[in-house]
């Protein structure tokens, strides 16, 4: 009875939008990876972040996330020919990606108002872009609109939350979750953290643990991913994660 009324649902849709309305996740074509040269390329289940599909970062403050992000980003502005930032807090500097040495004439940030009107347009009219990094939680009714222009032009979509709301988690085709459990020291310095990175949700592929990080700092001139995050051999079997289609 309840699959005949989703038919029916589903139906009237694509009847009333259009066939491109709404598409089952099991219709979708197998998303083509992006090559990170993280270890996340390997969570993911098909050797990179998938095109066209929303990857969430998560976890608490100074998990190593964002400085994960941040290289992202960065590697997105040398490879493709525009990245775009959606800021809805609107404290996203550019200028603090000079570490990382982008090219700042690649990148454009998109700032919200906390009622958001005429920037909505501005921002999708920009989801062709490469690589998006959305930094925070967006307004709801973006999430479809954004995702469906990012699966058309397959750009990279990554966004960073401490805890997703339940919106931007349903949009999720891959979301991995930090967990920080020791600092890096070098010489009574701080040069970095250890974190332990889950899949907590993989759309993409069959779902593939966990791995322990550790993130290096940028010290001086040097970029902190001129030598590639290390990803450390866990000592206990790996624990498989949920794989949650719809």
């Amino acid at each position: 009875m309840q699959a005949t009324q989703l038919e029916h649902a589903i139906s009237t849709i694509r009847v009333r939008f259009g066939s491109q309305a709404l598409t089952r996740a099991g219709e979708l074509p197998p998303p083509q990876p992006w090559p990170s040269s993280t270890p996340l390329d390997r969570l993911s289940g098909i050797e990179g972040l998938p095109r066209g599909r929303l990857t969430l970062l998560t976890g608490s403050g100074t998990s190593g996330k964002l400085t994960i992000a941040l290289s992202l980003l960065a590697a997105a502005t040398r490879e493709f020919a525009h990245a775009v930032v959606i800021d809805p807090r609107g404290d996203f500097d550019p200028w603090s990606l000079s570490p990382f040495d982008p090219e700042l004439s690649a990148l454009s940030v998109v700032r919200l108002d906390p009622e958001p009107s005429g920037e909505a347009a501005t921002a999708l009219a920009r989801a062709g872009a490469g690589f998006i990094l959305l930094m925070g939680e967006i307004p709801e009714p973006w999430l479809g609109p954004l995702e469906a222009s990012a699966n058309r032009s397959g750009t990279v979509l990554v966004g960073v939350v401490d805890a997703p709301g339940r919106a931007l988690a349903h949009a999720s085709s891959l979301s991995l979750g930090f967990s920080r459990i020791d600092w890096v020291w070098d010489r009574g310095e701080l040069v970095g953290l250890r974190t332990i990175t889950r899949c907590l949700k993989n759309r993409v592929a069959p779902p593939l643990g966990e791995s322990e990080l550790e993130i290096r700092y940028s010290l001086g001139p040097q970029l902190p991913f001129s030598k590639p995050v290390i990803e450390v051999p866990l000592e206990k079997a790996e624990m498989e994660c949920v794989s949650a289609v719809v």
